[in-house]
């Protein structure tokens, strides 16, 4: 028996815990992270959670403010999160579970933003950065993401 839990696909995401939905949510955003990225990533959401007064479920479930649970991206995220590799799924429960709880430290000093560089360049349609991104707010670049303090 595995002794990392599975991602519940038979229930909707919107009704899974917080820890759960947490955890699908490093999986999917930083599957290919080194550890300290799943991390930053999970206290991402621990950080937006905790300045908005909301709670992580209303953060993630937000929409738009993660790619994976976009409507063009759900399906393959959920295929994703069914075939995840053991390994790395119970990397991404730990840093769920270290933010969530706060067992682990913020390795990005309250950053409330993230994005990966490359991979967002490459996919828009004229090749650049959001709006949002500024130079002058990156807190940390940890694997491929660049990590930004942009809320007060």
């Amino acid at each position: 028996m595995d002794r990392v839990p599975r991602f519940p696909l038979i229930q909707p995401i919107e009704q899974w815990d917080e820890l759960t939905l947490l955890a699908a949510n490093v999986f999917c955003e930083a599957e290919g992270e080194p550890d300290e990225g799943k991390v930053a990533v999970a206290w991402v959401v621990r950080v937006r959670a905790d300045r908005r007064k909301k709670s992580v479920h209303e953060v993630i479930l937000q929409p738009y403010q993660f790619s994976w649970l976009n409507m063009d991206y759900r399906l393959k995220a959920e295929a994703r999160l069914a075939a995840a590799n053991v390994d790395t799924a119970e990397r991404c429960w730990r840093a769920a579970a270290g933010a969530l709880w706060r067992f682990l430290p913020d390795p990005t000093d309250g950053s409330d933003h993230y994005l990966n560089v490359e991979l967002t360049k490459k996919i828009r349609p004229k090749h650049d950065l959001p709006e949002w991104f500024d130079t002058q707010k990156i807190v940390a670049v940890i694997g491929n993401h660049t990590f930004l303090k942009l809320e007060s």
